[in-house]
């Protein structure tokens, strides 16, 4: 009677239709398939869990050990192939032996390699260096014994680099040979290696906690190079007293290892042997065995004894925890959650919370990626439409462009190109004004309130215009500006048309900014119209060459003219080369224009001869042009022949052909310069070049920028520029030309700084031919003729 009476309390207690009683019995019931199933699981597949993680840690260590002999292998590589490059090595290669093996020693230490060759075009060691001792500490630099004879393998050094083992004495050595070239010669080779011995073997030992040795094999013997015996520094035993050989044929069964075949080494078999005793490896296993099984069944325990409890208090903060997801559904972060004081599901609240947090944090970070820049951390244009939506007073929207930007990426790399970017964005700042990046290289200021337009320009060119330097390079950074003006209420897609087609004009006319009206989206049509009309004028022969004068300030003579194209238009009169250059460049027409203007200018030349007067004309071309190497080839047969016309005729290059010594168009401008034509350097400061990176390119003369010249006399930067440049470009033998004087003061402290030539409106503006040939004669400057 009692029985059944205490078996309807416990039924009053814990009804079966319960969600407590059910949870109880459900996680009871789980608890036992899940623990007994993890049990006969865990111990029917023991062995194999055993064999799997012996051969997956094997497979790590010899994966381990193959990186660690291809990343070695790499960095020797690279690293000799860079050093074959140094112009410095190249010269060494002919001084005597001590100055190469400092050079080669220099090299060295940078990688801490223990060997290092340098072989001249004979095949013949003329540099040896070797470590003594590598795995000391303070190591000891030796010369080789080899210096002076001809290298034992001469088929290592070819034309390209050689990766190899070489024994010397009783060292292996893991050895890098690369070419040395002069232009398309090999004039040596240069190699760098590193010892295989006992530290090599240590380092990989560490990071596998396997271990490594190195060993040569052959008619069944084997040999260690290098060994480090994990096993015999727990035992303190010594390493070479090891009983294990990867030769031996039961090995296998007290030993995991693998070989790895490097190579061969005069006949031998290079190998690299990962091992370990499969006791150690299995004891650890073993134990963690041990270590599951006593888990499970703690486990076990607890969860039975807290399952009850932890049905009690789950329910009721269910309610809470569902309400709480809720209002993470519905976009509501800062909610708060109270569930009690039960531990577990005050962490789950708290997971809640965090999740909560994460979603927050993770639409704030897309937010920032929809409306902010990553480099710049500006607004992009994105946000630019949502300020506009809320803009009702006039302003003045100016889009900036950082000229020569792409030339940059090209020449110095992304990194500067990023560096150039930040630095403008930072000078940009300091106008406190709204500030947007909308592409790459490409700002928007918006000025609140302000129609001084001038005062604007001023002020941003004001920030802009100092000197930048990075990493030793002084670079002059300049912009282009395309302005439009809002009365409020703008819409924001017309407002980016309108600054931004302003802004094409700037760049297309050199300008520094440009505002925009509609009549710039007509001359895009126009613009249109000589994209179409362009070919066919140059066949119908509707350019014309107009002459400037270029004035030697020591003599006072006119001794050369630059031939500058125009283009008469049957309809729009007379174009300057501003408006339709960048069209040829684009579309193709490039070399067929350069081409054009150096056969007028050969016929003038001749008919300027024929009256007797001798001058120099100087011809521009496009860095394109000297892409084309039969372009160039034309240009060597027009010039180049029994006329001798390249006494007569310069080519003017812009300094953009020059930053790229390994280009086409270097390899182009070396093939004219050999052929005796005479080149110069135009607009000379308006990129990113510097004369050092022009020293050993073969040019004659180096014309300065007007932008530095025309406020000479007001700006005592632009003074120290260019005198600083007239002196080292004498230092480099270079002829200088001054462009853009624009008054006698200007020309007076030119002749001061020891300047050769200037072409300017002072002396006067380009002018036809007849036009010219008449102010020569008025003028009060002599000129050069031709003596019988």
């Amino acid at each position: 009677m009692s029985k059944t009476i205490n078996q309807v309390k416990i039924k009053q207690m814990m009804p079966l239709n319960s969600l407590k009683s059910r949870i109880t019995l459900l996680f009871i019931l789980l608890l036992i398939a899940v623990q007994a199933v993890s049990f006969i699981a865990t111990h029917s597949s023991n062995e194999r869990l055993e064999n799997q993680q012996l051969k997956s840690q094997l497979t790590q260590a010899e994966t381990l050990l193959k990186n660690e002999i291809k990343k070695s292998n790499y960095y020797l590589t690279a690293f000799a192939v860079t050093v074959a490059k140094d112009y410095g090595l190249k010269q060494m290669l002919g001084e005597d032996t001590r100055s190469l093996l400092v050079a080669l020693n220099n090299h060295r230490q940078r990688i801490d390699a223990d060997i290092s060759f340098a072989f001249n075009q004979q095949r013949v060691v003329i540099g040896e260096l070797l470590v003594k001792e590598p795995n000391e500490k303070n190591k000891k630099i030796t010369m080789g014994e080899q210096i002076n004879t001809e290298f034992s393998h001469p088929q290592w050094l070819t034309n390209e680099p050689v990766s190899v083992y070489y024994q010397l004495n009783e060292s292996v050595y893991q050895l890098v040979i690369a070419p040395i070239n002069s232009g398309d010669m090999v004039v040596g080779h240069i190699a760098f290696g590193y010892l295989i011995n006992d530290r090599l073997a240590r380092t990989i030992s560490d990071s596998t906690d396997f271990s490594v040795g190195f060993g040569l094999s052959g008619n069944s013997t084997w040999h260690w190079l290098a060994l480090h015996d994990t096993e015999a520094e727990t035992t303190n035993s010594s390493i070479e007293q090891t009983d294990f050989s990867p030769l031996l044929s039961n090995i296998s069964q007290t030993y995991m290892f693998a070989n790895h075949p490097l190579g061969t080494v005069d006949g031998l078999k290079l190998s690299a042997t990962t091992f370990q005793l499969r006791s150690n490896l299995t004891a650890a296993i073993k134990k963690d065995g041990s270590q599951i099984l006593l888990l499970i069944s703690i486990t076990m325990l607890l969860s039975l004894l807290g399952a009850y409890i932890i049905a009690i208090s789950l329910t009721a903060p269910l309610r809470q925890l569902v309400l709480f997801s809720s209002n993470i559904a519905k976009g509501d972060y800062h909610s708060k959650i109270t569930v009690g004081s039960t531990e577990e599901l005050n962490k789950l609240a708290l997971q809640f919370e965090k999740m909560q947090q994460a979603i927050k944090d993770r639409e704030d970070a897309i937010t920032k990626q929809a409306y902010q820049d990553s480099l710049t951390q500006l607004p992009n244009r994105n946000q630019f439409h949502r300020d506009m939506m809320d803009i009702g007073h006039p302003f003045l929207l100016c889009q900036l462009s950082i000229r020569r930007l792409a030339n940059i990426n090209d020449t110095l790399g992304h990194d500067v190109g990023d560096q150039v970017i930040l630095e403008v964005t930072k000078r940009l700042k300091t106008l406190e004004i709204p500030l947007y990046q909308v592409s790459g290289n490409v700002l928007l200021l918006r000025w609140d309130n302000e129609t001084n337009i001038k005062l604007c320009v001023n002020q941003i060119n004001s920030v802009i215009e100092p000197i930048f330097s990075y990493q030793n390079i002084a670079l002059h950074l300049q912009i282009n500006i395309g302005l439009t003006e809002s009365e409020g209420s703008p819409q924001a897609d017309q407002l980016l048309k309108e600054v931004d087609s302003a802004m094409q004009i700037s760049k297309r006319k050199n300008l520094l900014y440009q505002l925009y009206n509609r009549q710039i989206d007509f001359n895009t049509l126009d613009r249109l119209q000589l994209i179409n009309r362009l070919k066919s004028a140059i066949e119908n022969d509707e350019f014309t060459l107009h002459y400037q004068p270029k004035l030697n300030l020591k003599t006072s003579t006119v001794e050369g003219v630059e031939a500058l194209v125009r283009w008469e238009h049957p309809v729009n009169g007379l174009i300057h080369p501003d408006t339709f250059i960048h069209i040829a460049e684009q579309t193709g027409q490039m070399n067929a224009l350069s081409l054009w203007g150096i056969d007028k200018a050969i016929e003038q030349y001749f008919i300027w001869q024929a009256k007797g007067i001798k001058l120099q004309i100087a011809v521009n071309i496009s860095p394109q042009n000297l892409l084309n190497e039969n372009f160039c080839n034309l240009l060597i047969n027009k010039l180049c022949g029994s006329e001798k016309l390249h006494q007569a005729i310069t080519l003017e290059i812009t300094e953009d052909a020059f930053l790229d010594h390994s280009s086409k168009a270097a390899e182009n401008i070396t093939l004219l310069r050999n052929k005796g034509i005479y080149l110069s350097i135009d607009d000379y400061g308006t990129g990113y070049s510097t004369l050092a990176q022009l020293r050993n390119l073969p040019v004659e003369e180096l014309k300065i920028d007007r932008c530095f010249i025309q406020n000479l006399t007001q700006h005592g930067v632009d003074q120290l520029i260019v005198s600083s440049t007239i002196k080292l470009a004498h230092r480099l033998n270079l002829t200088v030309v001054a462009e853009g004087v624009e008054d006698q003061q200007t020309q007076e402290w030119l002749i001061e700084q020891g300047c050769e030539k200037a072409q300017g409106y002072f002396i006067s503006r380009p002018l036809s031919a007849r036009d010219f040939d008449s102010w020569l004669t008025k003028s009060s400057y002599s000129c050069n003729y031709i003596t019988s």
